[in-house]
């Protein structure tokens, strides 16, 4: 073959290949391959292996290569990119692979891509609706409420949420999320964060790294509530940066955050918090993990400029469902607040479909006293600092086989699979769950409101599919205030499903 005709060939092979758009080799492209049949470009074997059902454009390119009529430099240009796989196998949900691949969609959780991998689009939602019905001692009214009789069932949509997310330029990650609850509308996450290779850093709305069971998505419960120290002490959602790693055994997260939600209020000065948590994996396989963390969460607390005043703090927890809306932790707010130190420790242990978790929480808040005394006077509380702390600990077992999905890399659980779907070919996944917590608010600023409760829940978890679940919690506890002790039993149900 001449210089010249090679060049020629080549050329041709070039101009027709970069013209393709479509993957796979068309009826329209049969004069092609005959054309370079005859210029001695391919051979007949080549030709048959082309025109086989499952070839596509990728496999002409490749052979044009191997037969010299294209460079690796043209090849790379011409095939498609193969997107790399972006933290490979830490279930990180907004750059997890969208399977199959070719489709570039998933109708279920809806996910859409570039064919490079390097921008992606989600739609995501949650909605919860719950019941709840409860027998109570007539003493509960003085210990927990104070405006009127206490209601003895309820109904209550718990979440509704809407969000999207995406990925932007393969490198930064992006989310907005909101949360229609009774008739407020609230940011839940908003912010943007972008990945390196072992971690993310993220700036705007979101959680404060703190606690294994606050750190665990509501769509991860294992009953309707987080536990209640975990429910009393844990931070809200605030604006800030925070940077966490992503690696396989291991996690640790460090941020720095405002102090006052995204409302803007002008005669307030927003609080600061510092908070971290790290955790580890010491044995983890398939069917069975050991977790051990930490955390620790500084905050200074807000002053409101106009009323002369530290802003009143909120630790507070119910009886287990928010349809009863009875406040056995936290009945009044804490005055006179000047900063707060809240730490903890957690465990958990799976083994197959059985596992435990458990964690102790502890706060240390600084009064002022002065802000005390002007807050409350003569029921102002004596002391210069208050101390609360609180644990739980709780079991769960699948009757079905199955097993809770624990994600070392971010130190919480993820998304429940079953090992059948019900209507097609089985009963779901069937849980059963115990856990006992206790919380000891009884120091307060205001002299005898402090409050103690101990709390007992059985569970029954039925997930029909991956994407639902329906929960009953039968609840008894004990909650004791200046003196006094009620009981109460409670018997709550949700129907929860995403998308």
């Amino acid at each position: 073959m001449t210089t010249k005709y090679r060049v020629r060939t080549h050329f041709a092979a070039l101009a027709a290949t970069a013209a393709l758009a479509s993957p796979v080799v068309s009826a329209s492209d049969e004069a092609l391959i005959d054309r370079l049949v005859a210029n001695g470009v391919l051979s007949a074997a080549d030709a048959r292996a082309l025109r086989q059902p499952d070839a596509g454009r990728d496999d002409l390119i490749r052979l044009l290569v191997e037969r010299g009529a294209l460079t690796g430099t043209d090849a790379t240009d011409l095939l498609p990119e193969t997107p790399p796989e972006r933290h490979a196998g830490l279930q990180y949900e907004p750059v997890e692979p969208i399977q199959p691949r070719e489709h570039l969609i998933r109708a279920n959780r809806f996910r859409v891509e570039t064919a490079d991998g390097q921008h992606r689009f989600g739609v995501r939602g949650r909605l919860m609706a719950d019941y709840g019905r409860g027998s109570f001692d007539s003493e509960l009214e003085s210990v927990a409420r104070e405006d009127g009789p206490i209601p003895k069932h309820g109904t209550i949509i718990r979440r509704a949420r809407l969000g999207v997310l995406g990925v932007m330029w393969d490198n930064w990650e992006w989310q907005m999320e909101v949360d229609f609850r009774d008739d407020e509308v609230r940011f839940a996450n908003a912010y943007v964060a972008y990945l390196f290779s072992q971690g993310r850093l993220a700036v705007g709305h979101f959680k404060e790294p703190f606690s294994l069971e606050s750190s665990t998505s509501s769509r991860r419960l294992t009953f309707l509530e987080r536990a209640a120290p975990v429910d009393a002490q844990r931070p809200d959602r605030e604006l800030g940066i925070m940077y966490e790693t992503l690696i396989p055994r291991a996690y640790v997260g460090v941020g720095l955050f405002g102090g006052r939600g995204v409302v803007r209020e002008r005669d307030v000065d927003e609080g600061y918090s510092i908070a971290g948590r790290a955790s580890f994996a010491p044995h983890l396989t398939d069917d069975s993990f050991v977790h051990l963390g930490a955390f620790y969460n500084y905050r200074k607390n807000a002053v409101d400029r106009d009323a002369a005043e530290l802003t009143p703090v909120r630790l507070r927890t119910r009886t287990g469902v928010r349809a009863l809306d009875l406040r056995l932790i936290g009945r009044d707010d804490l005055q006179g607040v000047d900063d707060l130190q809240r730490w903890g420790l957690e465990m958990a242990f799976g083994t197959g479909p059985f596992s435990v978790q458990g964690e102790y929480l502890r706060a240390n808040i600084d009064l002022d006293r002065r802000a005390v005394v002007d807050a409350l006077g003569s029921n102002a509380t004596d002391a210069n600092s208050l101390t609360l702390d609180g644990y739980y600990l709780q079991a769960s077992y699948f009757i079905t086989g199955e097993q809770r999905n624990y994600r070392a890399f971010s130190g919480d659980f993820g998304a429940q699979q079953t090992n059948t779907i019900f209507g097609r070919n089985g009963p779901g996944a069937w849980e059963v769950a115990a856990r006992f917590a206790s919380q000891d608010s009884s120091e307060h600023t205001r002299a005898g409101r402090g409050q103690k409760l101990d709390h007992w829940t059985l569970g029954l978890n039925w997930y029909p599919n991956p994407d639902m679940v329906f929960k009953l919690n039968a609840m008894r506890f004990k909650n004791e205030r200046d003196g006094e002790t009620a009981k109460g039993t409670v018997f709550a149900a949700r129907a929860q499903y995403e998308f």
